[in-house]
């Protein structure tokens, strides 16, 4: 039960208690019951009929009947401007229409730039929509109810814990789940470049906790974390880790990258953990934890899931400890839309579509690129929206390489090109390995088998291209 429900409740219970006190006084003072109902109503209606016998009960209601009408009518005209503010926002290009059935989420939509909170009323003028209630079918069955009302071009965001996106139909929706996002922003800040760029090709990262979290940051971690085809990253997991290793099988890396499952407790294998790069911490923990890792690991980073924001960094020695999944910080318009994210990825996929066209019908130059692009997006499944959306997370990662060892984006050599275009083959594999796909000598979507799925120098020529066509076209500038 919400907080407005309650809300709700206490004041009509109030409103009862008030009213049987003021009919009581009238009744004990010698009223007949049907003079004291009347009377108990008048002060209600912010009048008061004295009573030769007056008592403390009609004292009382005297004075508390009048609070809760003003109470409630002060309610009402605030719901009323609400509803004017609401209207007026609704308007503006940028609101933010956002449905919610816990008080948490509530305070997390007050954060976007113009927000209209709606609860579970439908706003049917703004033009974006933040579906976030607490259960992924109340989500769903709410926007089931909302879609046939809401305007042409009205764009939806839906958040999915339980419900995997990628196995969803071809949809309009925009679906966000909050370990992808924490993941996803966590590669990002904490990307490995610092250790690569100084020619440390051997890392040790260990990730404690293993539960929806701690997968995302391994899926994520495989996917992005490509930065030489010569590198070894090895990942140690520990946690309940048998259905994610059993569907993940073991695949090719295409590099030297391992990831190895620990069936005992961290605490079992302290003395391993003390020659590890970085431990990540993927699940709410105590100080007690914390600091354990601190003494036994004096030269590896420690990042600890923090939802909560405290700050714990700041009051210990050295630098090595960093918060990460801060619920303010990641919940936010901008990750929710992904604006940018999801325009590059769209562009991924229409310049597929432009690379592979042999009628001419799709060019960068056609007057209604825009429309066409979004009506090609729109046909993809969850799994082929989130494989370009991968791409277009990794290209981040790309250009950070790209910077440390001087490429010049507009002017390749041959071997950078190549080097790019493989590992652009490489992420291409991973994604699909991660979301279940294996290598099979015959593609077969429905059983995801893809006989793609081969180191690249096993690769067609053509096929190759399209690696060096697909990194082409995200570095190339578009107006």
């Amino acid at each position: 039960m919400n907080r407005f429900k309650i809300t709700r409740i206490l004041y009509w219970g109030f409103v009862v208690v008030f009213f049987a006190l003021a009919t009581a006084g009238y009744l004990v003072a010698g009223e007949s019951l049907d003079n004291s109902v009347y009377y108990a109503i008048q002060m209600f209606l912010m009048e008061y009929s004295e009573v030769e016998n007056g008592n403390i009960l009609i004292n009382i209601g005297r004075f508390l009947c009048p609070i809760m009408t003003a109470t409630g009518i002060f309610a009402l005209l605030r719901n009323f401007f609400r509803a004017v503010a609401d209207g007026i926002v609704s308007r503006m290009k940028d609101a933010t229409a956002v449905y919610y059935d816990t008080g948490e989420m509530c305070e997390l939509g007050k954060g976007f730039k113009h927000p209209i909170l709606m609860g579970k009323k439908v706003n049917k003028k703004a033009k974006a929509h933040v579906l976030m209630f607490d259960k992924d079918i109340d989500n769903l069955t709410f926007y089931g109810e909302m879609e046939k009302n809401l305007e042409e071009g009205s764009k939806v965001y839906i958040k999915l814990e339980e419900m995997e996106s990628k196995l969803l139909k071809k949809s309009k929706v925009y679906y966000f789940n909050i370990n992808e996002i924490i993941a996803r922003r966590y590669w990002q800040e904490r990307n490995l470049l610092e250790y690569l760029a100084d020619g440390k090709m051997n890392m040790k990262i260990a990730i404690i906790g293993f539960d929806a979290l701690g997968q995302n940051i391994l899926d994520y971690g495989l996917m992005n974390n490509i930065y030489s085809l010569k590198q070894s990253i090895q990942y140690h997991v520990w946690g309940e880790s048998r259905l994610y290793r059993n569907m993940l099988g073991d695949f090719d890396k295409m590099n030297g990258d391992t990831i190895t499952y620990h069936d005992t407790d961290w605490r079992e294998d302290v003395g391993e953990l003390k020659g590890f790069d970085r431990i990540i911490i993927a699940q709410e923990t105590s100080i007690e934890m914390i600091q354990a890792l601190l003494y036994l690991s004096c030269d590896a980073e420690i990042d600890f899931y923090n939802p909560s924001g405290a700050e714990l960094p700041a009051v210990y020695m050295g630098d090595k400890l960093t918060a990460f999944g801060v619920l303010e910080n990641v919940l936010t318009e901008e990750t929710i839309k992904t604006d940018k994210l999801y325009r590059s990825a769209k562009e991924i996929n229409y310049n597929y579509e432009v690379t592979t066209d042999t009628t001419g019908t799709y060019t960068w130059t056609r007057p209604d690129v825009e429309e066409v692009m979004e009506e090609k997006w729109e046909e993809l499944s969850g799994f082929h929206k989130g494989s370009n959306v991968a791409c277009a997370d990794y290209h981040n990662i790309r250009l950070l390489i790209m910077a440390s060892l001087g490429m010049d984006k507009a002017k390749l050599t041959e071997e950078q090109e190549e080097m790019l275009a493989e590992m652009e083959h490489v992420r291409w594999s991973r994604y699909h390995y991660v979301n279940h796909w294996h290598y099979s000598e015959k593609r077969d979507n429905s059983k995801r088998l893809h006989h793609l799925l081969v180191p690249y120098d096993k690769l067609p020529q053509v096929e190759k291209q399209k690696d060096r066509d697909a990194v082409k076209g995200l570095l190339k500038e578009r107006g």
